[in-house]
This record gives C-alpha cells, sequence and structure tokens, in this order.
C-alpha cells in the first residue's frame, strides 16, 4: 500500500540544540530509498507503508543510540485507492499554488 504523510521525531531528556540527533534522522532518511522533504517541524514522506514504518523505527533507534533517554515519533500517514499518487509529478502545494493563481480571490 502506498502512503504519503509526515514524521516528527522528538528527542527527549537531552540538551536544548536537537540539531545532532536530526542530523542523524535525515542520514537515515537519506538512505531508506524514501521519497521525502524535511521541513521545520517535521518530514513529508510518500512511499510504500512497509517501507514508512521501517523506516520510523530506524529513525527512533538512530536518536536512542545517540544518546537520547527517550524519544517520540509523531506519525501521520494516508492512502488512496481513487488515483496513483506515486506517479503524480505535480505537489499538493503547487496545486494549490496554481489553484489561487488562476482563481483570485
Amino acid at each position: 500500500m502506498y502512503v504519503t504523510g509526515e514524521i516528527q521525531i522528538v528527542p527527549l531528556g537531552t540538551a536544548a540544540s536537537l540539531t545532532p540527533y536530526i542530523a542523524k534522522v535525515k542520514a537515515v532518511l537519506e538512505n531508506s530509498g524514501l521519497q521525502h522533504t524535511m521541513h521545520d517541524s517535521g518530514t513529508n514522506f510518500q512511499g510504500e507503508y512497509s517501507l514508512v514504518t521501517k523506516v520510523a523505527q530506524e529513525c527512533m533507534q538512530s536518536v536512542l543510540d545517540s544518546g537520547a533517554p527517550r524519544v517520540l515519533c509523531y506519525l501521520k500517514f494516508g492512502a488512496r485507492t481513487d488515483k496513483d499518487v506515486a506517479a503524480s509529478d505535480i505537489s499538493a502545494t503547487e496545486k494549490v499554488d496554481h489553484y489561487l493563481q488562476t482563481h483570485p480571490q
């Protein structure tokens, strides 16, 4: 099953800077083959459900292995059967931007 969604990894019990932990998460994502885009409060992704859950586990483990005593993972995703999301070459953000350009408020 192909899914799209967002993951947010939150190290707990660490110093104020989360950069070293998020850098580890980024390395996991980069090596996973999962299509993703990081942003300030998480990472958008799309891919096979089994890969998404495997990568989420690896992200959490990388934070724990880096010394964080606890980690939270917020994961939300959805699937659809009415169209092939994987084959779409235009993002939802681009679709909204196009709509706004062609339908002035």
